[in-house]
Parts: C-alpha cells; structure tokens; sequence
C-alpha cells in the first residue's frame, strides 16, 4: 500500500553548510534555505530587507526584531519583514535553527490580497514582527517542509503562496477562511482532475492549471486543496506516480524510460519520491511485484 504523500514533515533536510542558498530568484519571488549553526556567542545578525519576506522557521530558535516588534521564534512561526525595512537576529541558545526564507515582489503579494479580500500595501503589507505557529498554519508549515525537500520550483512556489495566505489573512482577522465551494467550482476542479489524469506526463504545472481553470494562481490553489485535500502538484505528482507503479508491473520498460513517460523529468527525483510513496525503490517494487510464472507445464 502507498504510504500517506502528504506526510513530509519527519523528512530529512537537504544537508548543506551553513549560510544563505539560493534556490529560486526571479523578478516576482524567491526562494532561500537558511542554513543556521550559530550559537549564543555569535554576533548579532543584522542587515535590511530588499523585499518583501517571509521566514518559514523549520528548526531552532532565536530572537527577532524589527520596527513591527519583537519576538521570539521557533519551529512554525512565520517571520515577517517589510521591503526596505531593518531587521536584526540574535541567538538565545546553541544549536543553530533552519529556515526556509522567500520574498515576494509587490504584484504577487496583491494578487495573494486580492484573492483573500483584503488589501496590501505591497511590499510593505506586515504589521507584525512574526506570526506564531498555530493549528491554523500546520499544513502551510507541512508544505514548506516538503518543498525545501523536494527543491523544485512548483513546490517551492505552492509554499510560498500558501505561507503568504496564512501570514496575511491572520493579520487579517482570519478572513482566510473559504467559503463552501459553488457548483461552478466544484466542476472547474472536476474538469481538472480529468485532465491530470489524462495529460499527467504533460505541463501541470500551476500556471497551465491555473489558466485552463480562467482563475489566479492563487485563488486556483485555494480551491483546488479546498475540494481535494492536496495541493495542484501533490496531486499531479501521486497521479504520476500512480501511473509509474502500473507500468513498472506491467512492462520490461527500463526504470529511466519509465520515469521520464510518466512525467519526471530528473531520475533522482522520480527514484526519491516513488520510494517514499511505495516505501521500495522502482526496481524494488518492479522485483516485488512481478508475476509469477510456473516452473511446471499441465
């Protein structure tokens, strides 16, 4: 039996030296992991933001401020910082912490705002040093998570769009909450989900859905995780991975030819996400399941 996909937050973290890594950068966002292994005898952190950013704390803790206050903050929390704005980290303790850091242009922030009914100031839309981690933010904690895992851009930008929900809809009042599906939705993502199933191997990606549905990337996910319980690329990759199983039992294709029909475009990433899945690698799985033939003749 598969096991649970969305059950990432035990996974191990990507081992890299301390400092800043640069995964994503583009003109609408970015994406970094924050690699930590300072203690209370390090000096003071401080520096401005460029843009607009949001802190997934993963792992550690250590005290933050800046003009909107101070806090401090640990595993959950979601630290906030203005475009322009100063800020400064001072650890409390050794042990280091792990961060997965993104920033976000203006555009995006307001498309994010527009979407939850509120508006934003751009890139100086947070009142606030930090969100605390709550119930609330447990799946958006979750994604990020599975993202700096996983590494690639539509995981890494499925979190950032979620972490930017959570942050400004609980500044907010909480007016994150969706409203039940209206039947027009609930067939948009119904007409979705046959395509995944028929165009799996094809461009999933949250921008094609997004614009087959006619809605905003964001406001996409929002109902799409609402009705299905995953996000568009959770779904798109257990559909793929659903489809590698079949084949791997069902033909002498070899395990590379199967991960790129299927819609992996990197071998690692295929052989890491069918293991977790299927807890057995695809030659595992392929030997495992494998029909059985008779030796003897009638």
């Amino acid at each position: 039996m598969a096991r649970n996909l969305g059950n990432v937050a035990a996974a191990p973290f990507p081992v890299r030296p301390c400092g800043f890594h640069e995964l994503i950068r583009d003109e609408a966002w970015g994406a970094r992991d924050c690699v930590c292994g300072l203690g209370i005898r390090a000096r003071r952190s401080q520096g401005v933001h460029p843009r607009a950013r949001i802190a997934v704390i993963l792992s550690g803790t250590f005290q933050a401020r800046s003009s909107q206050g101070e806090m401090l903050v640990g595993p959950g929390t979601f630290l906030l910082g203005n475009a322009a704005a100063e800020y400064e980290y001072r650890h409390v303790d050794d042990g280091g912490d792990r961060s997965l850091v993104f920033d976000y242009g203006e555009a995006l922030l307001e498309e994010v705002g527009r979407s939850l009914g509120v508006h934003v100031r751009g890139g100086r839309s947070f009142g606030r040093v930090a969100v605390p981690a709550s119930p609330g933010s447990v799946r958006a904690v979750a994604l990020a998570h599975e993202a700096l895992r996983d590494g690639g851009r539509e995981a890494l930008r499925e979190a950032a769009l979620l972490g930017a929900q959570v942050v400004l809809s609980e500044q907010n009042g909480g007016v994150h909450a969706v409203a039940e599906p209206s039947a027009t939705q609930v067939r948009q993502v119904a007409r979705l989900i046959r395509y995944i199933e028929a165009h799996s191997a094809g461009d999933c990606s949250l921008d094609a859905l997004a614009a087959l549905a006619g809605l905003s990337r964001f406001h996409f996910l929002r109902i799409f995780q609402r009705q299905t319980g995953q996000t568009p690329r959770q779904y798109v990759i257990a559909t793929r991975l659903r489809v590698a199983a079949t084949t791997l039992r069902t033909t002498r294709l070899p395990v590379t030819q199967v991960s790129l029909d299927v819609g992996f475009g990197d071998l690692s990433h295929f052989t890491t996400s069918f293991t977790q899945a299927f807890g057995a690698s695809p030659r595992a799985y392929r030997l495992r399941h494998a029909p059985r033939t008779s030796s003897r003749r009638g």
